[in-house]
């Protein structure tokens, strides 16, 4: 017998909503497990992660333990440098004491005369000179001393000696030669560089009087001498370098030019190359 239209239709109803129902079952199903296998997974990653923070928490407390040991070690070790350094500010500044106070210089080497025109003999003459040598002597003190400059005064005097080779004028009675002194009386003002180190660069000037007396003698068996003595104005200039052997003694090397200024007008000048001595006191 068959089955009313309207009979049909209400099976194919239920049977659908079954259908139905059993997918969203399965799908729910499938959600949960996802669910469930991202939490497992969350959870592994916390309990894979919780050793890796515990480990960098316990590392800094150890780096922060080694920085403070190292500054710990570090710090005794700066204490000598501090200790050498204050060391050598004493050393410099006795250094720099030592160069306060007197001293005595002298030297000893080569002098060059240019020629020069005067009439100090009784008539004008031009004077020709040969190479000479001077000898000087130079006690001073030193009033300001610093680090990097010392001022001092001094005096100097010495003798320089030339021979004249010739002399010739209009009023020349013939071939004159002779010889020619002079002896320096002058006050000078030094000012050296770098006082505490090897190489002490220096350099002066100074005026005051020179002395001097020219001895000639013309030439022959018959023939005569005359001579001359005066003290003129002088001024001079100097400059060199010292070295210093300890610290009370330098060697050095230096170079002077003295002018004097004769009342006749025009000027007599002297070239001097030295090899120079210090000692302080």
């Amino acid at each position: 017998m068959a089955m009313p239209v309207r009979n049909v239709t209400w099976v194919k109803k239920i049977v659908a909503q079954k259908r139905k129902n059993k997918n969203m079952i399965g799908k729910s199903k499938m959600a949960a497990c996802a669910v469930l296998s991202l939490g497992l997974a969350t959870a592994s990653a916390q309990v894979y992660l919780q050793p890796t923070d515990v480990t960098s928490t316990d590392v800094a407390p150890t780096d922060a333990a080694l920085v403070n040991v190292a500054f710990n070690d570090v710090a005794p070790t700066n204490v000598p440098p501090a200790d050498v350094a204050s060391t050598d500010v004493a050393t410099d500044a006795a250094d720099t004491g030592r160069d306060l106070g007197f001293y005595v210089g002298g030297g000893l080497g080569a002098s060059f005369m240019p020629g020069f025109q005067s009439s100090r003999l009784g008539f004008p003459g031009s004077f020709s000179m040969r190479p000479g040598i001077r000898f000087s002597a130079e006690p001073g003190y030193n009033f300001m001393a610093t680090d990097r400059l010392a001022l001092g005064g001094e005096f100097e005097t010495g003798v320089i000696y030339n021979e004249i080779s010739s002399v010739s004028g209009s009023g020349s009675p013939g071939p004159l030669r002779g010889r020619y002194y002079q002896v320096p009386l002058l006050g000078n003002l030094v000012l050296t560089v770098h006082p505490n180190s090897f190489v002490v660069p220096y350099v002066g000037v100074g005026g005051g009087g020179d002395y001097s007396s020219a001895r000639i003698r013309s030439l022959g068996f018959f023939g005569y001498g005359t001579s001359d003595q005066e003290v003129d104005p002088a001024v001079q200039a100097m400059a060199g370098v010292r070295f210093r052997l300890n610290a009370n003694t330098d060697l050095g090397l230096g170079y002077k030019f003295l002018v004097a200024l004769p009342g006749e007008g025009g000027s007599i000048q002297t070239h001097s190359v030295m090899a120079s001595f210090t000692v302080r006191f």
